[in-house]
């Protein structure tokens, strides 16, 4: 009789893959999945710590596990994650933990079940690339490779370097064996990622660095659609650009983190570019590919923020293009500067401040959506949902494409022209094949 695992994961897509990878892990050595409220053998949370709200679920979710546990006396609780990294203690003083992980041995897990020895390491010593892979992503069609860990440009606000340690990057075989198999298995389509994922390769190699590996990623068979999960603006070199520019399977979406529309924000945040340098870099994707959806994210709340940064930056958002924007309420990470910072703007100010950024930034997705219906721009898709009737797919340009003319499969490419405004995105008329 197989044994149960129970996984509970919080925050990044980074965190995602690798519940995937230890899932894989324990699926291996004759487990199966289970529902988290369940009756398990195992119950594995994988925290957050990116804001104090994923504190408090990650929290919650391992009394749930311990409350399982009171139950069944012989279950095993096991804690890793950015919470874990930062907050060992407290993670601990919850009940009967059975064993805290630090976020470079998530790859050990069932080995460290096995040998019933508790490992954990300060992550700001890891020198190595934890190696994990999967060959699937649980009820996905597109799927997500970690290819870097860690980051060294401490923003202000941001607790993930104390928590992911320093930059470190995946052997380029190994990502390039991971995406072969996953090829053969039918995926199609694969988001590169990362902690701070322009940096990958510089830890590792003197000639072989984030372009690089795209060039090798786009020569595999099989491979339709590449993405990158976000990179940060500094980060976007005059080479990485131009491989962007040219590429037959980079979909024409880019993720940039923004963080704030003022000079003065990102000084405060310790951000390493001016908004003129931000608007020069959009300005030249742009100029050479048009129909590129651009993300971001931004920020709203970070201490000293005043009224008239709100107004520079509703300004800023007026001048620029993009697809959408991730908009963030500040908060509070202990052991950040930002932690230190005087000023901090009252929640009720925050609030109204937040609600004027969206009602923009709503404005001008929605003018994406008509820029791309209106120059009839062809889009791309791998079928995630089958819907009566047609099906739907998250499209190369990041917007949710909808079809009722013909079926797919999941995991077949779709492609087709947008002919109108339909829910949060656009139908389609599919090609026919």
């Amino acid at each position: 009789m197989k044994k149960k695992l129970a996984i509970k994961t919080f925050g990044c897509k980074i965190n995602q893959y690798e519940s995937a990878c230890m899932a894989d892990a324990f699926i291996r050595k004759n487990y199966e999945i289970t529902d988290f409220e369940t009756e398990a053998d195992v119950y594995l949370i994988n925290t957050c710590t990116v804001t104090g709200r994923t504190d408090y679920k990650s929290r919650n979710s391992i009394r749930k596990a311990l409350a399982q546990k009171a139950k069944n006396p012989d279950a095993t609780v096991m804690v890793t994650g950015c919470y874990a990294q930062r907050n060992k203690d407290a993670v601990e003083e919850l009940g009967e933990v059975d064993y805290v992980i630090d976020n470079n041995s998530k790859n050990r897990v069932t080995e460290i079940l096995k040998a019933k020895i508790n490992r954990f390491e300060n992550i700001l010593e890891a020198e190595d690339f934890a190696e994990m892979s999967t060959g699937q992503m649980l009820d996905k069609t597109r799927i997500f490779i970690k290819v870097q860990d860690g980051c060294d440009f401490y923003c202000s606000y941001c607790a993930i370097p104390y928590a992911r340690g320093h930059s470190r990057s995946r052997k380029k075989e190994k990502v390039l064996e991971q995406i072969k198999i996953l090829t053969e298995r039918g995926y199609a389509e694969f988001v590169l990622g990362g902690i701070n994922l322009g940096l990958y390769g510089c830890d590792l190699y003197e000639d072989y660095n984030l372009v690089s590996l795209l060039k090798d990623i786009e020569k595999t068979d099989g491979v339709k659609i590449i993405r990158l999960s976000s990179v940060e603006p500094q980060l976007i070199t005059d080479e990485l650009a131009e491989f962007y520019f040219k590429s037959e399977k980079m979909a024409p979406h880019l993720h940039i983190p923004l963080q704030a529309g003022t000079d003065n924000l990102l000084k405060l945040m310790n951000r390493r570019y001016s908004t003129k340098e931000f608007y020069e870099l959009l300005k030249k994707i742009l100029q050479n590919r048009p129909d590129t959806a651009l993300g971001f994210d931004l920020i709203v709340g970070l201490p000293g923020e005043t009224e008239q940064d709100i107004t520079e930056t509703l300004d800023f958002i007026d001048k620029i293009t993009f697809a959408y924007i991730h908009l963030f309420t500040y908060s509070s990470r202990p052991g950040t500067k930002a932690e230190k910072m005087p000023d901090h703007p009252a929640g009720n100010i925050v609030k109204e401040r937040k609600n004027r950024l969206q009602k923009a930034i709503l404005n001008k997705k929605n003018a994406y959506l008509e820029y791309l219906l209106k120059n009839k721009i062809k889009l791309g898709c791998i079928a995630e949902k089958n819907e009566e009737p047609g099906g739907s797919g998250l499209s190369d340009h990041y917007v949710r494409i909808y079809w009722k003319e013909n079926c797919y499969n999941n995991g077949e490419f779709v492609m087709g022209f947008p002919v109108r405004l339909y829910k949060e995105g656009l139908l389609i008329k599919p090609e026919k094949n």
